[in-house]
């Protein structure tokens, strides 16, 4: 359709959610945009901008730009980092050339929608603490819960507000992210899923009102929910084929009637995107099966992340 774009902010990786009629995009990675188009320091770990939608629910472009825009603070991130996520500038990096890279993998889940228009999601992120090179320190990190609250109250501009609500909220080593590998909500229940190092994909799931209550999580583990959650390493715990091992997203379909999974093969870096499909959030899936190969760019990598390209 177009392309999404904000040419004040050179950004990476932007997944997107309805929220109040508009669409919120949270990024990692931002730059500023000087008047001559080059990019400049510093490196903003987390920005979110609103794009608009027409009558019919449609992206509303101008020309081939879908425009975003909002009220960005550069002098801080979007999804705040923490006193010890080398919290001193707004890139998360430290002085031993370490990094606390907070880079939501999924975008902000919806779990309410009150009366007066006001919408609460929430967002999970691995905390993940990386080299120079971006291999991982702790490769299974702890995962924090971050609240996002749009309010109809605050200006057009205006992006919603952001509250951490538990920075150990999967801790490390122990339990999956569940949550940070995507989700969805249903019939009042939100089910997320989690991704360890290993590859496991676990699902867990909760009622939308108990989002921050962990005594309310129950797990599915070997075909059945139990309120205990399993260790990191626990068997009958993955779940098969629910998703082709890279990032993506998760929705209902009601055409198909079933949930879905679209995304990337693990740690490709071609456009090449898969779909699985499942009857029920914990499965059976479908073998994942390639359906589209987009076009490559022409940069040291092709293509990557492409849940939020």
């Amino acid at each position: 359709l177009g392309v999404v774009n904000d040419p004040t902010l050179n950004r990476d990786s932007c997944g997107s959610a309805l929220i109040g009629g508009r669409v919120l995009w949270t990024c990692r990675d931002t730059q500023t945009v000087d008047s001559s188009g080059v990019n400049a320091l510093p490196i903003i770990s987390t920005t979110a901008s609103w794009t608009d939608l027409n009558a019919q629910g449609q992206p509303s472009l101008s020309g081939n730009t879908y425009s975003m825009y909002g009220s960005n603070n550069l002098q801080s991130t979007f999804y705040p980092l923490q006193a010890d996520e080398c919290n001193g500038n707004t890139a998360g990096s430290c002085s031993d050339n370490t990094r606390y890279a907070i880079w939501p993998d999924s975008s902000p889940l919806v779990t309410d929608t009150a009366a007066d228009g006001t919408v609460t999601a929430y967002t999970w992120i691995r905390n993940d603490h990386i080299k120079a090179d971006l291999s991982d320190l702790t490769p299974d990190c702890v995962s924090s819960l971050y609240k996002v609250v749009y309010s109809t109250s605050a200006g057009h501009d205006a992006l919603p507000t952001v509250t951490l609500v538990n920075e150990n909220f999967w801790t490390a080593s122990e339990q999956l992210p569940y949550g940070a590998y995507g989700g969805f909500v249903a019939d009042g229940t939100a089910y997320l899923y989690g991704k360890g190092s290993s590859g496991t994909v676990g699902l867990a799931k909760v009622p939308v009102g108990s989002i921050e209550n962990k005594s309310a999580y129950q797990f599915y583990v070997n075909g059945g929910w139990t309120s205990m959650a399993p260790s990191l390493g626990a068997s009958g715990v993955n779940i098969p084929n629910v998703s082709a091992g890279g990032q993506g997203t998760y929705y209902y379909s009601p055409p198909w009637n079933s949930y879905v999974w679209i995304g990337q093969p693990g740690l490709s870096v071609s456009a090449d995107f898969f779909i699985t499909t499942s009857p029920n959030p914990e499965g059976p899936w479908t073998q994942p099966t390639k359906f589209y190969s987009g076009a490559n760019g022409n940069a040291t990598l092709g293509a990557y992340t492409l849940q939020a390209h």
